[in-house]
């Protein structure tokens, strides 16, 4: 039996679901894709139950009361009386429990450089774990920085709000940038205040009502709102802090493992404010479904330094699947070089899994080549659509529609060059496979 908030591991392990919901347990025979499927086919089966018996109950009391006193009918009316009095009534169905609903906005526009690093290290004493560490991160990004426990990713975003130094390196902040971090310690929150008074001294020019009203957003409401810190949850803690991250409206947000004291409605309901988030964002996180969501770049971090790969988590996994199918392709011809001389007859076999091997592998590149270089004309025309109308007076006379275009443009040019830099990098895989 399990109890986790990690979507992709249920999905991958469970296959029967026990919801607890409103003091009632129901039960799903199936992984957490069937449950989210089969609830909501259950909650639609009984709503239209619910109206349907709400309609007969309408149409027997319209008949009782026009009906009852009027000799004829006063024995028919009082038989669907006595009817009514017998039914058992259903309750509404109600769908998902009350969930946090908030926003991310941002004061002000950061310039398009947002943050760089050149040739970093992290660690401790003279301890490296990570070196070099190579970051250019540009407005709008969000990049999640993944690798091995102890790798020192935490431990860089310390670094970056200048918590720890880095061992190497200088981290350099772009013009206008306004950065807001989470912790997942949440020791950013006050040992000894009330909810209440951790959001409104550090907003006092908020009324109480309007105070109440936003932590109502993030399911503080009444007696909880007086509740001490040091009294609350884990998740209700990761609430709190999300709640004093939002109120400050930062155009740059450094997350540190932000779903850990989460459940899972609250995971989506931030998920869906950092999809919808005009800033940048650096985070970690170890829930695969929350990068994939959130993620248009990952930086792994590793013994060797940084390395970026252009794409959500599970580019990132199949990136990593075709350079370990590489290493085992060189490491296999390596190996058949070394026992040349002595197995000819083993090598010629070892030489024909290798091609076989090695052709297969050149058809999937050729393959994903063929797909990059075919998006890549499809987003070049795009771009000389967008430079055609920009030249139109109806357009360039137009201050809203020029913006509108430019961020379409920008967009699109952000995409050509992750396309090229794809293509680049898989036409070299292709080429070293054919040498």
């Amino acid at each position: 039996m399990i109890v986790s908030h990690d979507r992709y591991f249920l999905d991958k392990v469970a296959t029967e679901v026990y919801e607890i919901s409103r003091h009632k347990i129901q039960h799903y025979k199936g992984n957490y894709s069937y449950y989210l499927t089969e609830k909501a086919a259950r909650l639609e089966q009984e709503l239209k139950a619910y109206e349907k018996q709400q309609d007969e109950i309408s149409k027997l009391e319209d008949y009782v009361a026009r009906n009852l006193a009027r000799a004829s009918t006063t024995k028919m009316a009082q038989s669907r009386r006595k009817r009514l009095e017998k039914m058992e009534r259903m309750d509404k169905p109600k769908g998902d429990e009350r969930s946090a609903r908030f926003s991310f906005e941002i004061a002000k526009e950061s310039g398009n450089v947002v943050l760089t690093l050149e040739n970093g290290a992290v660690g401790y004493a003279d301890t490296i774990l990570a070196d070099p560490i190579n970051l250019d991160i540009r407005k709008q990004q969000a990049i999640a920085i993944v690798g091995p426990n102890g790798i020192g990713k935490s431990t860089l975003l310390k670094s970056i709000i200048s918590e720890i130094p880095l061992l190497k390196g200088r981290v350099q902040l772009g013009a206008n940038v306004d950065l807001g971090y989470y912790d997942q310690e949440l020791g950013n929150l006050s040992k000894n205040k009330s909810v209440l008074a951790e959001i409104w001294d550090l907003h006092p020019t908020l009324n109480e009502k309007d105070v109440r009203s936003i932590l109502g957003s993030f399911l503080f409401s009444g007696a909880d709102v007086e509740k001490t810190i040091p009294a609350l949850s884990g998740g209700e803690k990761a609430r709190l802090s999300l709640c004093k991250l939002a109120l400050d409206q930062k155009n740059f947000l450094v997350l540190d493992e932000p779903t850990n004291h989460l459940d899972i409605d609250s995971k989506e309901v931030l998920e869906n404010a950092l999809i919808d988030y005009d800033g940048t964002l650096l985070f970690v996180s170890h829930d695969r479904y929350f990068i994939n969501r959130i993620a248009t770049s990952i930086v792994e971090l590793s013994a060797e330094g940084s390395k970026l790969y252009l794409g959500d988590y599970d580019y990132y996994i199949e990136k990593k699947q075709q350079e370990a199918a590489l290493a085992a392709l060189q490491q296999a011809e390596n190996a058949a070089e070394a026992t040349a001389a002595v197995e000819p007859l083993s090598k010629a076999k070892g030489d024909y899994v290798s091609s076989k091997e090695k052709l297969k592998l050149e058809r999937k590149l050729a393959r994903q080549v063929e797909a990059l270089e075919n998006e890549l004309a499809t987003v070049e025309e795009a771009i000389a659509a967008i430079e055609q109308q920009l030249t139109e007076p109806e357009v360039y006379g137009d201050h809203e529609k020029v913006q509108q275009f430019n961020q379409q443009l920008l967009a699109l040019q952000a995409r050509q060059d992750e396309l090229m830099q794809d293509w680049e990098e898989q036409t070299m895989a292709l080429e070293e496979l054919s040498e």
